[in-house]
This record gives C-alpha cells, structure tokens and sequence, in this order.
C-alpha cells in the first residue's frame, strides 16, 4: 500500500512538472499600424512583464504566409530575429512583410501574421498570437511614384513620373528624356556622385521609369547608410514663344528602410 502511495506521488509530481512546463507565457503587445500592407514597415512592440519571459531577451518566431526568415533553428535563434530593447520588459520588433517571409505581396496578401515569443534556446515561450491579416496594396495615382513603395538601399528601385498626375501645366507638356538621382545619408550629405541625364524608359501605361540598384550604381561602400534617394526628371518643353528649352521637374525622394 505504501509503495502505491508513493508512486501515485511520484506520477502526481511529475504530472505538475509536466503540467508547468507546457505552460505558455502571456504577454502584452502592440501593432501599428493596425492595417498593414506587405510592403509596410511594422513595429510590434511587446511587454513580458509579469510573464515567464521577463528579464529574458526575446526573439520572434513568425508564420502565417510561410516561415519567417528568423525561422532557422528552434533551439538557437538567429540574431535578425532578436527583438530591440526599449526599456525594462518592454522590447521591440520591426519588418516588411516581403522582406521578412522573403514572398512577394500577391503570397502575403490576405494571409495571418502570426508570430510567437520565445527565448533564444525555445525554453521558454509565449502562446501563438494572430493579431490581423496583411492587407491589399492601394494604388494612389500621382506625378511620381516608387517600387517597391518600401525599400531599402540594399533592393532594386523603380522610379517613375506619370504626367497625368499634375496640376502643373509644364509638367504635363515636357518630354522626358532622363531622370537625375542623388543619394544622401542620415546627415544629408552625399553618398557617391549624383547621377545625371540617365536615360528613362516609355512605359505601357504611358508612364517614364528607370530601375536601378543603388549599390551598384553609385558604388556604395559595404557599412555605409544612405538614407534616401532624391530624384528629379528632365526633358525638353515648348515655351510661350513655341521654343523649345530644357526643363527639369521639382524634387521628389524615396526613404529608405533601415533593414540591416
């Protein structure tokens, strides 16, 4: 009999082991925005205060469309997949949709994120949270325009000027020939030589566009930031005499996101 009493308390103690052990932290988050498209940037900011993750640094573990790019080894966690801390238990996380499950918008769209919180060896971790899906990308329509609408220094650019989107009347009479870029760093200052009277290209919808890589183009060092991208189309225009005269078209400038 006592033999029994003994086992039953063996199992029983293991069964709360067991029992906490499954366990799953719950934590505090926020996402904004709180619609996004793949090719947003989204801060996901969380809390472990108060969970079995407080005072650990937590790492993501993303799904929804597929596996996130941070999803290498359950055990060991790469550092990308770190969170950012931003005071006491309280961290946070940021990426684009593409970048970050590395699928184009049309796989993304309509899709869950999905994501958990876990220490680096996946000893501890948060239950499954599914806080949205991705939503469709938005057209806006207007003189200049970029692709990727988020982009980084590191991706191909397209840049385009569509001339049925201008109150201006020089703008919508030029003839484009070229577009001019320049880079600048978080300080304003340049990065490489602006690059002028680079020829653009037709498009079918009656649009001008250049695509380029920004490192290749303007041989960025390896460690060096560039902030944005500062473009301007030129042509030639009638003027009130029927001459024609070169014409420039004011400024407009990409942001780039801080991916590395």
């Amino acid at each position: 009999m006592k033999r029994i009493y003994k086992l039953s308390l063996v199992a029983f103690f293991c069964l709360i082991g067991i029992t906490a052990q499954a366990q799953k932290a719950q934590i505090k988050y926020t996402v904004t925005p709180g619609v996004f498209t793949p090719e947003d940037e989204v801060i996901l900011e969380i809390d472990l205060a108060g969970s079995s993750l407080a005072g650990k640094e937590p790492y993501i573990w993303a799904f929804g469309p597929g596996d996130a790019i941070t999803n290498t080894s359950w055990t060991s966690s790469p550092d990308i997949a770190k969170f950012t801390k931003v005071a006491d238990d309280k961290w946070k996380y940021i990426f684009v949709g593409t970048s970050f499950y590395n699928k184009g918008a049309s796989d993304i769209i309509g899709k869950p994120f999905s994501f958990l919180v876990k220490t680096k060896d996946g000893g501890i971790q948060s239950e499954d949270y599914t806080p949205t899906k991705f939503s469709p990308i938005l057209f806006v329509p207007t003189l200049f325009r970029n692709f990727p609408v988020r982009t980084s220094q590191y991706d191909a650019l397209s840049l385009y000027l569509d001339q049925r989107y201008t109150a201006s009347p020089n703008n919508q009479r030029f003839s484009p020939t070229s577009i001019n870029i320049r880079m600048l760093d978080p300080a304003g200052q340049l990065v490489g030589q602006e690059k002028k009277g680079l020829p653009v290209v037709k498009q079918k919808d009656g649009s001008f566009g250049y695509t380029f890589l920004p490192e290749i183009l303007f041989g960025i060092p390896e460690g060096q930031k560039v902030n944005k991208a500062v473009y301007s189309f030129s042509g030639t225009v009638k003027d009130v005499n029927g001459l024609t005269v070169p014409y420039t078209t004011e400024e407009a400038e990409v942001v780039f996101l801080d991916l590395k």
